[in-house]
Protein backbone atom coordinates (compact mmCIF):
# COMPACT_ATOMS: atom_id res chain seq x y z
CA UNK A 1 0.00 0.00 0.00
CA UNK A 2 1.62 3.18 -0.65
CA UNK A 3 2.07 6.11 1.44
CA UNK A 4 0.04 9.28 0.30
CA UNK A 5 2.11 12.10 -0.83
CA UNK A 6 1.53 14.47 1.62
CA UNK A 7 2.72 12.17 4.30
CA UNK A 8 6.04 12.05 2.46
CA UNK A 9 6.59 15.81 1.77
CA UNK A 10 5.73 16.02 5.94
CA UNK A 11 8.71 13.52 6.58
CA UNK A 12 11.64 15.32 4.32
CA UNK A 13 10.47 18.43 5.80
CA UNK A 14 10.52 17.68 9.43
CA UNK A 15 14.10 15.34 8.53
CA UNK A 16 15.37 18.59 6.73
CA UNK A 17 14.68 20.99 9.63
CA UNK A 18 15.82 18.81 12.08
CA UNK A 19 18.98 18.74 10.05
CA UNK A 20 18.95 22.25 9.67
CA UNK A 21 18.36 23.22 13.10
CA UNK A 22 20.46 20.75 14.34
CA UNK A 23 23.78 21.93 12.59
CA UNK A 24 22.41 25.44 14.10
CA UNK A 25 22.70 24.07 17.16
CA UNK A 26 26.30 22.31 17.44
CA UNK A 27 27.73 25.21 15.80
CA UNK A 28 25.84 27.63 18.60
CA UNK A 29 26.71 25.26 21.56
CA UNK A 30 30.47 24.97 19.70
CA UNK A 31 31.04 28.78 20.05
CA UNK A 32 29.77 28.94 22.94
CA UNK A 33 32.29 26.57 24.55
CA UNK A 34 35.21 28.20 22.40
CA UNK A 35 34.49 31.33 24.35
CA UNK A 36 34.52 29.91 27.24
CA UNK A 37 38.12 27.93 26.62
CA UNK A 38 39.16 31.28 24.78
CA UNK A 39 38.50 33.35 27.93
CA UNK A 40 40.04 30.75 30.34
CA UNK A 41 43.04 30.56 28.20
CA UNK A 42 43.93 34.11 28.20
CA UNK A 43 42.82 34.19 32.26
CA UNK A 44 45.52 31.21 32.29
CA UNK A 45 48.43 33.74 30.37
CA UNK A 46 47.68 36.53 32.47
CA UNK A 47 48.54 33.99 35.65
CA UNK A 48 51.47 32.45 34.54
CA UNK A 49 53.09 35.70 31.67
CA UNK A 50 53.11 33.42 28.88
CA UNK A 51 51.19 32.31 26.05
CA UNK A 52 48.55 29.73 26.40
CA UNK A 53 46.48 27.62 23.98
CA UNK A 54 42.35 27.41 24.43
CA UNK A 55 42.58 23.47 22.54
CA UNK A 56 45.56 21.90 22.63
CA UNK A 57 45.29 21.43 18.58
CA UNK A 58 44.64 24.97 18.09
CA UNK A 59 47.02 26.65 15.45
CA UNK A 60 46.21 30.28 17.43
CA UNK A 61 46.17 31.73 21.18
CA UNK A 62 45.07 34.16 22.52
CA UNK A 63 47.40 37.63 22.37
CA UNK A 64 44.92 40.02 24.08
CA UNK A 65 41.40 41.13 24.77
CA UNK A 66 39.20 43.70 23.29
CA UNK A 67 36.64 46.05 24.67
CA UNK A 68 34.59 48.89 23.58
CA UNK A 69 32.25 49.72 26.11
CA UNK A 70 29.81 51.87 23.97
CA UNK A 71 29.36 48.87 21.68
CA UNK A 72 29.20 46.35 24.36
CA UNK A 73 31.99 44.31 22.87
CA UNK A 74 34.39 42.13 25.08
CA UNK A 75 36.26 39.83 22.93
CA UNK A 76 39.72 38.09 23.13
CA UNK A 77 42.30 38.41 20.28
CA UNK A 78 43.49 35.29 18.39
CA UNK A 79 46.81 35.80 16.98
CA UNK A 80 47.66 34.97 13.23
CA UNK A 81 44.44 36.43 11.18
CA UNK A 82 43.61 33.55 9.33
CA UNK A 83 40.46 31.30 8.88
CA UNK A 84 41.19 29.26 12.10
CA UNK A 85 41.43 32.53 14.28
CA UNK A 86 38.74 34.60 12.16
CA UNK A 87 36.79 31.53 13.24
CA UNK A 88 36.61 32.35 17.01
CA UNK A 89 37.26 35.48 17.47
CA UNK A 90 38.76 38.75 16.39
CA UNK A 91 42.60 38.39 15.76
CA UNK A 92 45.71 40.51 15.28
CA UNK A 93 46.95 40.71 11.48
CA UNK A 94 50.49 38.97 11.75
CA UNK A 95 53.42 41.31 10.57
CA UNK A 96 51.59 44.72 12.29
CA UNK A 97 52.45 45.72 16.29
CA UNK A 98 51.17 43.16 18.30
CA UNK A 99 48.75 44.13 21.30
CA UNK A 100 51.22 44.96 24.69
CA UNK A 101 53.80 47.22 22.00
CA UNK A 102 53.94 50.74 20.53
CA UNK A 103 53.20 51.17 17.28
CA UNK A 104 50.13 50.24 14.69
CA UNK A 105 48.36 47.75 15.84
CA UNK A 106 45.84 45.98 13.41
CA UNK A 107 42.64 43.47 13.90
CA UNK A 108 40.97 42.06 11.50
CA UNK A 109 37.28 40.27 12.74
CA UNK A 110 34.21 39.17 11.02
CA UNK A 111 31.14 41.47 10.31
CA UNK A 112 28.39 39.04 11.15
CA UNK A 113 29.85 37.69 14.26
CA UNK A 114 32.44 39.27 16.70
CA UNK A 115 32.68 42.81 14.76
CA UNK A 116 28.53 43.22 14.02
CA UNK A 117 28.55 45.76 16.34
CA UNK A 118 31.62 47.54 14.72
CA UNK A 119 29.63 49.65 12.53
CA UNK A 120 27.79 51.61 15.19
CA UNK A 121 31.36 53.03 16.70
CA UNK A 122 31.78 57.15 16.77
CA UNK A 123 34.80 59.45 17.08
CA UNK A 124 35.54 59.95 20.95
CA UNK A 125 34.97 56.34 22.06
CA UNK A 126 37.33 54.88 24.05
CA UNK A 127 38.97 50.96 22.88
CA UNK A 128 40.69 49.21 25.68
CA UNK A 129 43.04 46.46 24.85
CA UNK A 130 43.94 44.32 27.91
CA UNK A 131 47.49 42.70 27.51
CA UNK A 132 50.06 40.56 29.05
CA UNK A 133 51.79 44.13 29.78
CA UNK A 134 48.39 45.80 31.00
CA UNK A 135 45.83 47.90 29.69
CA UNK A 136 46.32 50.22 26.77
CA UNK A 137 43.51 52.73 26.11
CA UNK A 138 42.98 54.56 22.54
CA UNK A 139 40.19 57.45 21.66
CA UNK A 140 38.38 56.42 18.45
CA UNK A 141 40.21 59.36 16.05
CA UNK A 142 38.45 58.25 12.82
CA UNK A 143 35.84 56.03 11.32
CA UNK A 144 36.07 55.32 7.82
CA UNK A 145 35.37 53.26 4.57
CA UNK A 146 38.24 52.18 1.97
CA UNK A 147 38.65 49.59 -0.71
CA UNK A 148 39.49 46.20 0.19
CA UNK A 149 42.72 45.86 -1.28
CA UNK A 150 43.76 49.50 0.65
CA UNK A 151 46.70 47.66 2.54
CA UNK A 152 48.14 51.54 3.98
CA UNK A 153 46.05 50.55 7.24
CA UNK A 154 48.74 48.31 7.75
CA UNK A 155 51.40 50.39 7.58
CA UNK A 156 53.27 52.17 10.80
CA UNK A 157 52.27 55.22 12.22
CA UNK A 158 54.06 58.40 13.57
CA UNK A 159 52.14 57.23 16.61
CA UNK A 160 50.88 54.42 18.53
CA UNK A 161 47.49 52.85 17.31
CA UNK A 162 44.93 50.47 17.18
CA UNK A 163 43.71 49.64 13.71
CA UNK A 164 40.19 47.54 13.95
CA UNK A 165 39.02 45.95 10.13
CA UNK A 166 36.26 44.60 9.08
CA UNK A 167 34.31 43.51 5.99
CA UNK A 168 31.73 46.13 4.11
CA UNK A 169 29.02 46.37 3.57
CA UNK A 170 27.55 44.82 6.71
CA UNK A 171 24.59 43.23 5.46
CA UNK A 172 26.31 42.24 2.03
CA UNK A 173 25.98 38.36 1.01
CA UNK A 174 29.34 37.49 0.11
CA UNK A 175 32.89 38.21 -0.24
CA UNK A 176 32.43 41.84 0.82
CA UNK A 177 33.96 44.92 -1.64
CA UNK A 178 35.40 47.18 0.79
CA UNK A 179 36.53 47.43 4.53
CA UNK A 180 35.04 49.39 7.41
CA UNK A 181 37.98 50.62 9.54
CA UNK A 182 37.88 52.14 13.24
CA UNK A 183 41.26 54.23 13.88
CA UNK A 184 41.91 54.91 17.73
CA UNK A 185 44.66 57.08 18.82
CA UNK A 186 46.58 55.88 21.92
CA UNK A 187 45.89 57.58 25.41
CA UNK A 188 47.28 55.61 28.12
CA UNK A 189 48.58 52.63 29.38
CA UNK A 190 48.14 51.08 33.04
CA UNK A 191 50.66 48.26 34.00
CA UNK A 192 48.92 45.25 35.41
CA UNK A 193 46.20 43.79 34.18
CA UNK A 194 43.51 43.76 37.33
CA UNK A 195 40.25 45.89 36.85
CA UNK A 196 39.54 45.05 33.29
CA UNK A 197 36.12 43.57 32.42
Amino acid sequence: MKRPRGTAILVIAFVTGFVLFGKSGYYYAKGILAQYLLNTAWEKSLFLGKSVKAWDWSNTHPVGKLIIPSIGLEQIILEGADNESLAFGPSHITGTSTPGEHGNICIAGHRDSYFRELGNVAEGDIIEMETQSGRWIYRVSWVQVVDGDDSQLLEETPGDCVTLITCYPFNFIGPAPKRFVVRGIFMSHVLGSSGVG
